[in-house]
């Protein structure tokens, strides 16, 4: 299956969402092509999972003053600072869509290869060390699924879905470093202080190349046209810079 791959770029928040949700509804009419991209974040940005409540941000003063943004996928309330985030669409038919937890691990394990090409040894959380119950906390980096990857116990790589009628978004971040304002959240740089630091977009190419390869698809790099920037700025005006999105709950 051919793969339209987006490059590499930064945006807000809303920008961003928008282009994840764009590219689900271009999935959506054109079934028989998968959309990939990375991405970083221009603005440090706190997105709230689609199911979690504006108060539970608001309790915490140091989210008073950031910018926010509610995603479509649920899950916890994640800080995009000092990141990689990767989004990618498949259409209904792809085997890997049956089962979220599928796509989860394929690519969940591809980015193992990648870290460990860098002499960083992750690995899947499991369900041995898993949160149970649902007391969750507000940052998706703080909780414990199954799926997650992690370095040392420290979560550095959690991803989201949104499914719809005919395709299915995934998207996820990878910690690269502390944040300032999460210092309890250990990046890469600070769990294997021997690897090299280094800059998103000095990880997009690799993690294309696996996920590419992981979930079986053919490279068709796409260039982003001044219409279809259109239509998915269209979307983050209507939706994702909207006030009565992003505190809908």
């Amino acid at each position: 299956m051919q793969c339209r791959v987006l490059p590499h770029e930064a945006g807000d928040g809303p920008w961003n969402m928008a282009v994840d949700h764009w590219m689900l509804d271009s999935v959506l009419a054109d079934p028989g092509t998968a959309m990939l991209r990375t991405y970083e974040w221009s603005v440090p940005t706190l997105s709230l999972g689609y199911f979690q409540h504006r108060a539970e941000a608001d309790a915490d003063p140091r989210w008073q003053d950031a910018a926010r943004v509610r995603r479509a996928t649920g899950g916890g309330a994640i800080w995009h600072d000092r990141e990689l985030t990767y989004a990618l669409v498949l259409p209904a038919d792809h085997p890997l869509t049956r089962r979220s937890k599928d796509l989860y691990r394929a690519v969940h394990q591809a980015i193992v290869g990648v870290l460990a090409e860098r002499g960083i040894h992750a690995r899947r959380r499991g369900e041995s060390e898993a949160r149970v119950g649902r007391d969750r906390p507000l940052l998706c980096f703080l909780d414990r699924d199954a799926e997650d990857l992690v370095v040392g116990g420290s979560k550095v790589l959690g991803s989201a879905q949104r499914r719809r009628s005919g395709a299915l978004l995934q998207h996820g971040s990878l910690l690269l470093e502390t944040s300032g304002r999460t210092p309890e959240l250990p990046g890469l740089a600070d769990l294997a202080p021997g690897a090299a630091v280094e800059a998103p977009d000095a990880w997009a190419g690799s993690v294309r190349d696996v996920l590419l390869k992981a979930v079986g698809l053919e490279s068709e790099p796409h260039v982003f046209m001044h219409a279809e920037r259109a239509e998915a700025e269209a979307i983050a005006a209507a939706i994702y810079r909207s006030a009565g999105w992003t505190d809908r709950r």
